[in-house]
């Protein structure tokens, strides 16, 4: 601040930016303020887990169980021959449609030959 005027000296704002601290302003000193001293209980829990023992943990969870492994087995089979069967329906649309459309054509085709024939027999 300029001490006559009571407004701040623009240069030395510019150069500063608006909140940025000013070689003029009082420093504050590095102490950090006193935390209480609390007495909390001591936890059993261990925390020391690493990210590959969180992804391990799935791994060693298979399970022992034949039963439960033919399940899982029959399981992704089915989504397997589930994934294939809508490929194969995809496919079966397709060429269905482009049936559809080659007969189509061939039947304008045959109209169109019907229809010249037509005109040239009675031109004639």
């Amino acid at each position: 601040m300029n001490a006559t005027s009571g407004q701040h000296n623009s240069s030395q704002d510019q150069a500063f930016g608006e909140h940025a601290v000013r070689p003029d302003a009082p420093r504050r000193t590095g102490t950090s303020p006193l935390l209480p001293d609390l007495d909390l209980p001591q936890s059993d829990l261990d925390l020391s887990l690493t990210f590959e023992s969180i992804l391990a943990e799935p791994a060693k969870q298979e399970p022992e169980d034949p039963e439960v492994k033919k399940m899982q087995k029959r399981a992704s089979n089915v989504l397997k021959l589930t994934q294939e069967n809508e490929k194969l329906q995809a496919e079966l649309r397709a060429m269905s449609e482009r049936l559809e459309a080659a007969e189509r054509r061939q039947k304008e085709l045959n109209q169109r030959a019907a229809a010249r024939s037509q005109e040239r027999n009675i031109s004639s």
